[in-house]
């Protein structure tokens, strides 16, 4: 104590000078940054939402597949209006069998409906109508193949409607990951990307830009509602099928396409109301993960995972279908993998160094139980040190 005197400081008088962040910083060990430690500390929620989102995607690109090669399409409108009406039925019944303390513990409790919450969730519906559309018309005019490309630059809009609505950062990596699942949907797709009976002129390429514009506005408003309400997912899908519903329901009144699905004969087949059953349970799962997807990351990462799906959608046609193996669609799989894997640890890494910045301003581990308390202690030992070595070196000059 005599010594730090000697130099004009005591103990604790540095720490008083730099934070309580000073001693702590000094006994935790450096800083790690690798992938492997960041992954171990991604939230369960991000990674099983993300994983949800896939495969519902996935089983349900496939159960279409199937029920498009076997009967005839079923108008969009009534299969959104049967989709909804199923989500309903499947809410209310979770609510009436679930007992309430477990509706609680997994955060499915049911919000009541109120006109404020309506007014801020239409929005949604109504950019996911248009979006419905834009598609409808888009598919009508070009292929399937440009739509997905397409798909695919969409995910850019909606990287930078990230950035300027949420402050999500745009690296060069992610930026490169974009670019990078783009080059891989057009290299799967270059065969095929205009037929002699759909070409692209003016009007395709004006459904096509607001078909991206509300497909990126779609999950940007999710999440702007999502922050406005305060809702849990559950909440969101039981307020997007209440609101989608009658919206739906005077869709397929308008074009007649109700009354032309309850009269075609096809609809008494027992295997089409089943796949048509298993689709709308499909399609509420969807919903629910698209909405749990974009509540635990962002809109971006949310595109991303529904992009990334292609990639094991194209090894399930090879296996599934015996589509051939070409050498464009290997450069697709290729290319869509490692897009994956730089966005995500892209991702995985910057959520990591926000988590460190975080820490340090603190001063202790936010994700550690007692951190706030340790540096309190260390607080208080460095104090009484301080006071102690002022009693020694007094008590040496009396002495």
């Amino acid at each position: 104590s005599q010594l730090y005197r000697r130099k004009g400081r005591c103990p604790g008088q540095r720490e008083r000078a730099e934070g309580p962040n000073f001693r702590n910083r000094a006994r935790l060990p450096p800083r790690d940054f690798g992938l492997g430690r960041a992954m171990q500390r991604c939230s369960i929620s991000q990674i099983m939402s993300c994983m949800t989102y896939s495969v519902c995607s996935l089983l349900m690109t496939l159960l279409n597949k199937s029920l498009a090669s076997t009967h005839e399409t079923i108008p969009l409108s009534v299969i959104m209006l049967v989709q909804n009406l199923v989500a309903l039925g499947l809410i209310r019944l979770g609510s009436i069998v679930l007992p309430s303390a477990t509706m609680t513990a997994l955060k499915m409790e049911l919000p009541p409906v109120e006109k404020k919450m309506l007014r801020k969730w239409i929005p949604v519906n109504l950019f996911f109508i248009a979006m419905l559309f834009s598609g409808f018309m888009t598919f009508t005019m070009v292929t399937v193949s440009l739509v997905a490309i397409c798909k695919n630059v969409t995910n850019m809009f909606t990287s930078v409607g990230d950035y300027l609505l949420f402050g999500q950062p745009i690296t060069r990596n992610i930026v490169f990951a974009l670019i990078l699942m783009v080059v891989a949907a057009t290299l799967g797709a270059s065969h095929e990307l205009v037929t002699p009976e759909k070409g692209v002129n003016v009007s395709a390429l004006v459904w096509l830009t607001i078909n991206c514009v509300t497909t990126s506005g779609y999950s940007l408003q999710i999440k702007l509602s999502q922050k406005e309400t305060g809702m849990t997912p559950y909440a969101c899908s039981y307020y997007n099928a209440l609101i989608a519903t009658p919206i739906m329901l005077t869709w397929s009144l308008w074009t007649g396409d109700l009354y032309a699905c309850l009269h075609n004969p096809d609809v008494q087949n027992p295997t089409l109301l089943l796949s048509l059953g298993a689709s709308s349970f499909l399609g509420f799962c969807i919903g629910f993960s698209v909405f749990w997807c974009i509540s635990a990351t962002s809109p971006t990462t949310c595109s991303m995972v529904g992009a990334f799906t292609k990639v094991p959608l194209a090894v399930l046609g090879i296996i599934i279908f015996k589509e051939p193996v070409t050498q464009k669609r290997t450069g697709f799989i290729i290319l869509g993998i490692v897009a994956g894997i730089i966005y995500t640890r892209t991702k995985v890494l910057e959520r990591e160094r926000q988590r460190a910045k975080l820490d340090d301003a603190h001063g202790f581990d936010v994700e550690k139980p007692g951190g706030q308390l340790k540096t309190e202690l260390v607080k208080m030992r460095s104090s009484l040190e301080c006071s102690e070595g002022e009693s020694a070196s007094d008590s040496g000059r009396n002495r």
